[in-house]
């Protein structure tokens, strides 16, 4: 009998990380939580369990890992305890029988609820919770006092206790800590919490990605997104069987480098997609080298094994031991996972695999200070202004906070989760959509949260060096443009690809502004100063800038996907290249007399033996084999008419610029200057 570690700790009801240790006191030299167990190692843990034991130990058969339902139940906890509450002085916050996860209500809690309704902003759903009434009564009694709240709504802190009054529940005004004993507290490590683990989906583009979440979004979550190309850095918070998962889906166009690289570097484990019918593409080493140069841990999903050999998961696994992603049966650490998206084949092994490999890394944040975190995504949305999601690695995230990020501040005005659902804080791994930004942060940008003087300070600062700033400049020899895009990562992702791509073109494009949000009127007016044309990456133009652009002449060109917009690009440049002429021969002539007529020269009469004459060409005059004058047709006849051109077997007289020597018997060639595509 043989079976994996994690197999056997599922079974025992015992952790993954705890079975490693019993293994390696008993001398058995195991690599990971995927290392086959032999029958001396299966025999050696169950005696160790059982004399180890106070009680006798049972086999498990429920498949659900216990420690992550803890994760996956912590959440809701979370929100409910207030992180802010003053300790006492016998209070633990560390949570030592298990710091893989989340704590639990009761002795070991982390903060110790108080008793009536605590002082502070709370959804409508969250004060007839505690307050122990319907949420329609709650609901009728804020529309009786003139306020209009939905279940998923903020309700103030004053209308919060007065509604505890209301319904003669006690308030409990909570005393919030200074700043220094914050400070205090972080740097004492204390307020440590185990957090989900955060995974990034990388690949190469149309390997399944997004297919893959999609399917996890479908059956895990209630919210679904569309599908279709990823071009964007999207954060989504899935509750499985096994636990919550937080995952990171990365587009797979190289215009996104930038995007994945982000991606990665914010993720605590990482899943390479490789399609079994394609193997590992260009955007898969990439992937590959931004793992292995951050170290971070990854797990092979081989997918599409619907539409494929079963030959091909060995050949994928071959693949990635070239770029030093050894599988865990080949004598490696990489677990490679054979799965579906399509069909969800072997998708719940592979969310049981991520969770197994988060307990063993014991995944904690610090949730005292000022949280810190980065920025995913940024762009403009209509009602809420400007938002961006941001997770947090530090510290608590609250409605009201003031924060720095880049080049911007802010106050934060609204959270919402991945499902859109509105909060009033968020803890560390959980993404949140972000409002209250002054201006667009960058993806990447360190976010972090600074008291009220630093963020009046900081705000002077950037105001007086956005009105120093040059005015950018526009160039001769390229097409100038305005681009427009729904996010900052997707414009980040544009203008580089633009500027890859003008360097290749002998007429480029020189980006004259760039912006998140719809086409605008004065995004038309600063088109028509410059002569440019506006470019639009997933948005549109407001109805009234529609009109000037078509008022002014102004062309907007929109695009869903980037290539598309990139091709589009390319070609106008090459239609725009300068036509290079060349001199092409199209018939000759012989002359047979010569007329001198006054006031006008002397015409040659002659005879087109081959091709045609042509009004607008030029002569060459042969007299034998030399060479005797050159020149322009300035009068071309035909029957003392004037034509454009005379054709083989004709007579015909003409008057040459500059050449009035004509004799009998000369040679004369036209030719004509055309495209050199056509010579």
């Amino acid at each position: 009998m043989s079976m994996r570690v994690y197999e056997f700790a599922k079974q025992y009801g015992l952790s993954t990380k705890k079975a490693l240790e019993l293994l390696h006191e008993g001398g058995f030299e195991i690599g990971s939580h995927m290392s086959v167990l032999d029958a001396a190692a299966i025999d050696f843990l169950e005696k160790k369990i059982v004399t180890s034991s106070p009680s006798p130990i049972t086999k498990r058969t429920d498949s659900p890992v216990a420690e992550s339902k803890q994760v996956h139940s912590s959440r809701k906890e979370f929100r409910e305890a207030d992180v802010s509450a003053k300790p006492s002085s016998d209070q633990s916050y560390s949570n030592k029988s298990n710091p893989g996860t989340r704590p639990t209500s009761g002795a070991t809690a982390q903060v110790t609820k108080p008793t009536g309704l605590v002082a502070g902003p709370l959804m409508v759903a969250e004060v007839a919770e505690k307050i122990d009434k319907p949420v329609t009564e709650i609901i009728m009694t804020l529309l009786k006092w003139g306020s209009a709240f939905t279940k998923n709504q903020v309700v103030p802190e004053e209308l919060v206790v007065r509604l505890a009054q209301q319904f003669g529940v006690p308030v409990v005004e909570v005393e919030k800590k200074s700043e220094a004993l914050l400070d205090k507290t972080l740097a004492g490590g204390e307020l440590v919490q185990g957090r989900l683990p955060v995974v990034v989906v990388v690949g190469h583009v149309d390997h399944g990605k997004t297919t893959l979440l999609d399917y996890i979004r479908k059956t895990r979550v209630a919210s679904r997104e569309k599908g279709g190309i990823t071009q964007h850095l999207g954060a989504y918070e899935a509750v499985t069987d096994h636990g919550s998962i937080v995952f990171l889906d990365t587009p797979g166009h190289e215009a996104f480098s930038k995007i994945r690289v982000r991606g990665v570097k914010v993720a605590d484990l990482a899943i390479l997609v490789v399609a079994a019918d394609d193997g590992v593409m260009p955007q898969t080493i990439e992937a590959i080298k931004h793992i292995k140069s951050m170290e971070v841990p990854v797990i092979v999903a081989i997918n599409k094994i619907d539409k494929a050999d079963p030959s091909r998961i060995e050949v994928v696994k071959r693949e990635v031991s070239q770029y030093g992603l050894l599988p865990e049966e080949w004598g490696g650490d990489v677990v490679c996972m054979p799965i579906s998206a399509k069909l969800g084949k072997g998708v719940d092994e592979l969310l049981e695999m991520i969770l197994l490999q988060s307990q063993i890394m014991e995944l904690k944040a610090e949730t005292a200070g000022r949280a810190q975190g980065y920025v995913l995504e940024a762009r403009l949305e209509k009602g809420r202004g400007i938002v961006a999601t941001i997770i947090c690695q530090r510290g608590v995230l609250r409605i009201g906070d003031y924060f720095k990020a880049g080049n911007t501040v802010g106050k934060v005005t609204s959270l919402l989760d991945s499902h859109g659902k509105r909060q009033h804080l968020v803890s560390p791994s959980i993404p949140a959509l972000v409002a209250g930004f002054e201006e667009l942060p960058e993806p990447g940008d360190l976010f972090e949260v600074i008291d009220k003087e630093a963020y009046k300070k900081i705000r002077l600062s950037l105001e007086a060096r956005k009105s120093l700033a040059p005015r950018s400049s526009m160039a001769k020899d390229s097409f100038n443009i305005l681009i427009k895009t729904d996010s900052n990562s997707s414009k980040e992702a544009l203008v580089g690809s633009i500027e890859k791509l003008s360097k290749k073109l002998d007429r480029g494009y020189h980006i004259i502004h760039s912006g998140v949000g719809s086409i605008s009127e004065s995004d038309v007016t600063l088109a028509y100063n410059t002569g440019s044309k506006i470019i639009g990456l997933h948005i549109k133009p407001e109805a009234s800038a529609a009109q000037l652009a078509l008022r002014l002449g102004v062309e907007i060109k929109l695009f869903d996907i980037i290539y598309k917009l990139l091709e589009s690009l390319e070609e106008r440049s090459e239609k725009a290249k300068p036509i290079k002429m060349v001199r092409k021969k199209i018939g000759e002539a012989t002359v047979l007399k010569v007329f001198d007529i006054k006031n006008l020269g002397v015409i040659a009469g002659s005879y087109v033996k081959d091709g045609r004459f042509s009004k607008e060409g030029t002569v060459v005059i042969y007299r034998g084999n030399r060479k005797v004058g050159e020149g322009a047709i300035n009068s071309l006849q035909r029957d003392r008419k004037q034509v454009k051109e005379v054709h083989t077997g004709y007579e015909c007289a003409f008057l040459v610029e500059g050449f009035d020597t004509w004799q009998p018997d000369d040679r004369v060639e036209c030719y004509l200057e055309v495209p050199e595509t056509l010579k």
